[in-house]
């Protein structure tokens, strides 16, 4: 049965309340995407690295570069108010030019950060992509590029985006929501069907206006089409509707950042019930450790993983035929989620990925398909909303 529209908007209303709420108490306090850092800084932080490389080779010494360890836990504290962050006496990597191991990194950062000085120099932005196949025999692979951009950043201690050096964008946005991009060009997210490219930097989402009353963060693009083809946005609308096409983007993750941050709307994330599923959504939420000296720019910790729950498996009594065995890199994954300072401080939370555990299975969104092809839009999310059945 479908609920009523008075229960659903009274229950997202509530939430939205609570989160004003909070922002208030607060006192807004969080990083946004405008507290940019000028760009002279960037500039002059390059030359510093720059100079102490040269009188390094002068004195007859091999330079190093050192930069936070972005790889270990052990340079990561959980503020449940930001997420995941960096703590402030990190573990260090070091990158030798006198080292056989290093040599060959150490070449490639200072190549990345000539392009990167030059670009902020003649104010201009370039994607990775680019970038890589300009010296594809350099790097050799996109992944080392993509590396040695993120190990820059955080040797630099600035966001990406500020290195004028852009991944490419694929995430995908629709719904109540118009913007201006740097161009001047208006985008008007409901006058399509499929859902409009969102941009790979703030500076092309310009004037951001609506009169949504929430978020639907949706983990795929094939959910999210069917959603849209669903009318779910004119249905139980006005809202926004929101795809990363899987692992989100840079670009989709700062676009929900800033409507978190001027609109404080209610976020709802709609994932598979399977470990890959649940680590997207604690990225949109709780950010990632890679990332973790700019995830208080990025993550959004209010939002609330609407479903999949593996506990909906029972409750919604799937069929054995539609759900999936969890394969030894799922149970892996699962054991690993389990001690994550977030799982860990979050029991409903750790509970789910227990409850995953022990079934042994897994189960996608297009599951719920098998008790009606319309009962994701019509039924599930609905229902979900207007009860708060919500983590």
């Amino acid at each position: 049965m479908m609920c009523s529209y008075e229960h659903f908007w009274k229950a997202v209303d509530q939430l939205q309340r609570r989160l004003l709420h909070d922002w208030r108490q607060k006192g807004q306090c969080q990083q946004t995407n405008n507290d940019v850092i000028n760009r002279d800084v960037v500039l002059h932080r390059i030359e510093y690295i720059i100079l102490n490389v040269t009188k390094a080779i002068a004195r007859g010494e091999a330079p190093v570069f050192r930069y936070a360890n972005r790889s270990s836990w052990d340079n990561i504290r959980f503020d449940s108010a930001i997420g995941l962050e960096q703590i402030g006496e990190a573990k260090l990597t070091h990158v030798r030019f006198d080292s056989i191991n290093s040599v060959k990194k150490f070449g490639i950062m200072v190549k990345v950060l000539s392009l990167i000085y030059k670009l902020i120099q003649e104010d201009k932005y370039c994607t990775k992509r680019d970038i890589y196949y300009q010296f594809p025999e350099l790097f050799g692979s996109q992944s080392v590029l993509d590396s040695a951009v993120d190990n820059l950043a955080c040797m630099l201690e600035v966001p990406r985006w500020e290195l004028h050096v852009l991944a490419t964008s694929k995430g995908c946005v629709a719904g109540d929501l118009q913007f201006y991009d740097a161009e001047g060009q208006y985008n008007d997210c409901q006058a399509t069907r499929v859902g409009i490219q969102i941009p790979a930097h703030s500076k092309d989402f310009q004037s951001l206006q609506t009169n949504a009353r929430y978020v639907l963060i949706v983990e795929k693009d094939a959910t999210f089409q069917k959603l849209l083809l669903d009318n779910l946005c004119d249905k139980y609308g006005p809202c926004i509707m929101i795809t990363g096409k899987g692992f989100p983007d840079m670009g989709t993750r700062m676009l929900l950042r800033a409507l978190r941050d001027r609109f404080q709307l209610p976020m709802f994330a709609l994932v598979d019930a399977d470990p890959h599923g649940v680590e997207i959504m604690a990225v949109y939420k709780f950010g990632s450790k890679a990332q973790a000296a700019e995830n208080c720019f990025l993550a959004v910790p209010e939002i609330r993983w609407l479903g999949v729950l593996p506990s909906d498996i029972q409750r919604l009594n799937l069929q054995e035929d539609t759900l999936i065995s969890m394969t030894k890199k799922d149970m892996d994954k699962a054991c690993e989620l389990l001690g994550r300072p977030y799982v860990q401080s979050n029991w409903q939370l750790l509970e789910q990925i227990q409850i995953m555990i022990q079934s042994g299975k897994k189960a996608e969104i297009q599951c719920l398909d098998s008790l009606s092809s319309s009962y994701l839009c019509q039924v599930y999310i609905p229902e979900k909303l207007a009860s708060g059945c919500w983590l």
